[in-house]
């Protein structure tokens, strides 16, 4: 569910956030951020202004011409958070180094997550962070960390696809970081099993 606010709001959040990514204009800088409105006459405060695109911002990193991408994102992200709370679960249920490693994992899917997140915000101006419930996994240990085992493999994979089709350079980027660390946390559920 696409979680909307104040577009003042959401404006003044992302304008604070490209003042610390990009603290002075450059001419290489597909878009630059408008000098705020003069106060409005019935003295209510002025929205800051929406950042000016430059006609290089249809092709540049994470722009306007990546939002076909949005969907998917939010798959993404949606999925992210549940592995996030899986992997709580488990570790909980893992006995020593197993529980850390597994919480290791949870936090990374965590971190995916909001990457992922701001990179649908970057492209989109909409900033979506669903709640969820939380990770219940009530198979057996092995058999749950199995699950996970696949699941991480084929999460590896999608990103891998994801990586093939973006014409975004800065998407292409994400996506095949995203497919080594899912890969990673394979092998690391591996060695969990193995510590059993």
């Amino acid at each position: 569910m696409e979680q909307t606010s104040n577009p003042g709001v959401d404006r003044e959040v992302f304008e604070r956030v490209w003042r610390r990514v990009m603290p002075e204009d450059r001419g290489d800088c597909p878009f630059t951020l408008a000098e705020e409105a003069a106060p409005q006459a019935d003295n209510l405060p002025a929205l800051a202004a929406a950042p000016v695109l430059s006609e290089s911002a249809e092709s540049s990193c994470l722009g306007p011409a990546s939002a076909p991408a949005g969907a998917a994102l939010r798959a993404y992200i949606d999925d992210e958070l549940a592995d996030w709370r899986q992997y709580q679960t488990l570790a909980r249920r893992t006995p020593g180094g197993g529980g850390r490693t597994l919480a290791a994992v949870a936090a990374d899917e965590r971190r995916h997550a909001k990457k992922l997140s701001t990179v649908y915000f970057l492209i989109t101006g909409v900033r979506y962070w669903p709640e969820g419930k939380g990770g219940q996994n009530p198979a057996p240990l092995h058999a749950a960390l199995r699950e996970r085992f696949w699941a991480e493999q084929q999460g590896a994979a999608s990103y891998r696809a994801a990586a093939a089709e973006a014409a975004d350079s800065c998407l292409k980027e994400l996506f095949e970081e995203l497919a080594g660390e899912e890969e990673s946390h394979a092998w690391a559920i591996r060695g969990v099993l193995e510590q059993l």
